[in-house]
């Protein structure tokens, strides 16, 4: 019996990940499709950053890495950040739909406090502003800082320091802290996987929005957190079931591999 082919999902990074950050997600989801991972300019020292950051060139450079695929059909995907970079593509006929996995849209959906946001906002601008995101980045005091502010562990955060451009981070932060325009929504079909446990985004508002916004829409609603402290292939398989795999692939108009059944 032939066994029957996988569906292509072009898969965007969210901020402060990569491909390396998220192999274990990648290694789980490929058992079930073909995963064609982007990772944004920046954020892994294999891509380049970007002359301008901005959500239109990020877009820009997912667009092109796809176009060289030369795709028949294909799913199109973005973990948080990731979503608001594809939202400002024009996917074409061989996009089948696009899964929004914990999707940030603008400034307003961040579950942050008015003052956090405000004084991160205040200290990302001023980097800029003064030309030192290099210089910090690359600074011993900072990467205390981040190993001390940060929940993940001290490998990841290495890993994250070693690989990510210090410009793209700042540029992306500020993106992420003051970008307020209405998302765009393509004329897709969507589905939106929230988090309960989700503490980076507001899901309830969220929900909304995509009801309002999406004719054809699926909710799935799975374990992981925005932003994991286990990064496993085991992690992602208790959370992130098969069978809701399935249904997203059977909900797009494809048929799932043979090693479903």
């Amino acid at each position: 019996m032939t066994e029957r082919p996988k569906e292509n999902l072009v898969l965007v990074n969210a901020f402060l990940t990569n491909s390396i950050v998220l192999r274990g997600l990648i290694d789980y989801l490929d058992n079930y499709v073909n995963v064609h991972f982007v990772d944004l300019p920046g954020f892994a020292r294999s891509v380049p950053p970007l002359s301008e950051v901005s959500l239109e060139n990020y877009a820009a450079y997912v667009q092109s890495r796809i176009d060289s695929l030369e795709l028949d059909s294909y799913i199109l995907g973005g973990i948080s950040f990731g979503y608001a970079v594809i939202s400002h593509m024009c996917p074409g006929d061989a996009c089948k739909g696009v899964l929004a996995i914990a999707p940030f849209l603008n400034s307003r959906w961040l579950n942050l406090g008015l003052m956090k946001k405000s004084t991160y906002s205040v200290l990302v601008r001023l980097t800029l502003a003064l030309d030192l995101p290099k210089k910090i980045w690359n600074h011993r005091f900072f990467h205390r800082v981040f190993h001390w502010y940060s929940d993940y562990p001290p490998d990841r955060i290495d890993a994250l320091l070693d690989h990510m451009e210090g410009r793209t981070f700042f540029e992306t932060a500020r993106i992420i802290l003051t970008h307020r325009q209405p998302c765009q929504f393509q004329d897709l079909p969507h589905v939106l996987i929230l988090s309960q446990s989700d503490r980076t985004i507001k899901n309830g508002p969220l929900l909304e929005l995509f009801k309002q916004k999406v004719d054809r829409l699926k909710v799935v609603h799975a374990g992981f957190d925005h932003y994991p402290l286990e990064v496993s292939e085991d992690y992602f398989q208790t959370r992130f079931p098969r069978e809701d795999i399935q249904d997203i692939i059977r909900f797009f108009g494809g048929r799932p591999p043979a090693s479903f059944s």
